[in-house]
């Protein structure tokens, strides 16, 4: 008797660990370990050389249209004296490029067209982040503009934020304290009834450099987000350091906000073209910023900034030498031609956007490298990041965190591509863009993998 209930156990051992076996193969069920992909806020990793393991179910893709959402960008419609000036060309470039936000500022100097024009974009569908706390002359009290927030551009507003780069701006002056008490000023104007109703918008703190963010203090008592300005200098969006995007919003989040998880919005970032500068801002050459700046805006979602404003959308003035800094971050040439960049811009928007949100699906399925990633040149891990459209296509986003710009030499790198392979969890029709180049798609082809070949700039697949 004990021997016949002895090898009904072990059969039914065997039994357990075949069945798992079984279901460990059919749904792709693996370790947590190094898992690949994007999910909104969720943690997404790098790829490593070898197949890499998925949760139970799938990867929770992020929603297209709320990952162009976080897609802004800087201007100054009043700047009348600049490029910024033909109005028309700056309405018809932002809904060219398929942007739904701006950032711009609030002062009483501002002319009645510039309330005009936040509240026309507004009505195209292109909302506003507004400064509404500036910095006077020394002895006078910073100025907060909340009551044209509440009265000229109310429904035309997406935020309010706080002074712009106070410990820049300020430096050599009292600059904590007063941008303290002008951010707490402006809370309490947006928030209460001063000037009429409370605004139904987030007020964000204002913009510090990451090595005087412990110094300033917290303010979750007078701020619903953080605020920073992240630029690479010239360098990888994945640039290491304390002034690393994804260091900058932890360090928001630890010292502004006690370590609670605030929005956090990059409202100034980018790269500028002055080449020929001896500025210590590093610049980089438009092919190097066509490649950058998908990849920094998908970098910068996946990590869980709110949104991030490009800056900015034109060059202001001409400036033959390309020296000066501040005439050279234009998306736009100061005639409004398109420079690489933006046309980057256009094509990722185009591609990814989508009439309305998904109803998102898990999809199961992983990235293999295929060659040594550690090949010649400035190569680096191949990042992914999952989308899905309304219309149920997912999208993956591939790119290598590669270097493609030498700051120091000003030279561009061009480095080899690395051959990965995406398998799935089912047959899928499959496409392949690269918005850098252009809208075209290859060969649709319907398999439950494809090989590609992934370079410095972004590879969409498309999947149906």
């Amino acid at each position: 008797m004990s021997r016949i209930v002895t090898i009904a156990i072990v059969a039914g051992l065997l039994g357990v660990v075949a069945y798992s076996l079984l279901h460990q193969q059919l749904t792709g069920a693996r370790s947590d370990d190094g898992g690949c992909g994007a999910a909104g806020r969720e943690s997404s990793r790098s790829c490593a050389s070898a197949a890499l393991p998925r949760r139970v179910g799938g990867t929770l893709p992020m929603d297209a249209r709320a990952f162009v959402d976080t897609i802004g960008v800087n201007t100054h419609l009043f700047y009348v004296d600049t490029s910024y000036g033909d109005y028309a060309l700056v309405r018809r470039r932002l809904r060219e490029l398929g942007i739904r936000h701006i950032r711009d500022g609030l002062d009483p100097a501002r002319t009645p067209a510039f309330f005009e024009r936040v509240n026309d974009l507004a009505a195209a569908g292109i909302k506003s982040t507004l400064i509404a706390c500036r910095v006077e002359p020394p002895g006078v009290p910073w100025t907060t503009y909340v009551k044209d927030a509440k009265t000229r551009v109310r429904s035309s507003l997406d935020a309010l934020e706080g002074v712009n780069e106070p410990d820049l701006v300020a430096a050599g002056r009292d600059w904590i304290s007063s941008a303290r008490g002008c951010q707490r000023k402006l809370y309490r104007q947006a928030t209460r009834s001063t000037f009429g109703a409370p605004l139904r918008v987030p007020v964000l703190g204002p913009s510090i450099q990451a090595v005087n963010l412990q110094r300033f203090g917290d303010i979750s008592d007078r701020a619903d987000g953080g605020a920073v300005h992240p630029y690479p200098g010239g360098m990888r969006p994945s640039r290491p350091g304390p002034y690393a995007s994804a260091a900058h919003l932890v360090g928001v989040r630890e010292h502004q906000f006690g370590g609670a998880h605030a929005p956090v919005y990059a409202t100034e970032t980018g790269y500028h073209d002055a080449l020929n500068t001896t500025s210590t801002h590093p610049p980089a050459s438009q092919r190097a910023i066509s490649i950058y700046l998908p990849r920094l805006l998908l970098e910068h979602a996946k990590a869980g900034f709110k949104r991030t404003f490009v800056y900015e959308l034109v060059d202001e003035r001409p400036d033959p030498a390309r020296a000066d800094v501040e005439l050279n971050y234009g998306l736009f040439e100061s005639d409004w031609s398109y420079k690489p960049s933006a046309t980057a811009l256009r094509n990722m928007i185009a591609l990814l956007d989508s009439p309305r949100r998904s109803r998102r699906g898990r999809l199961r399925y992983s990235v293999s490298k295929t060659v040594d990633p550690d090949g010649p040149g400035s190569r680096g891990v191949v990042n992914d990041m999952l989308l899905q459209k309304a219309d149920g296509s997912y999208w993956l986003a591939l790119w290598q965190d590669s270097t493609v710009w030498d700051e120091n030499a000003r030279t561009d790198i061009h480095n080899p591509g690395a051959t990965v392979r995406v398998t799935l969890g089912r047959r899928m029709t499959l496409s392949k863009y690269r918005p850098t180049h252009g809208l075209a798609a290859s060969r649709s082809r319907t398999a439950r993998s494809i090989t590609a070949d992934v370079g410095d700039d972004v590879l969409l697949i498309k999947m149906r």
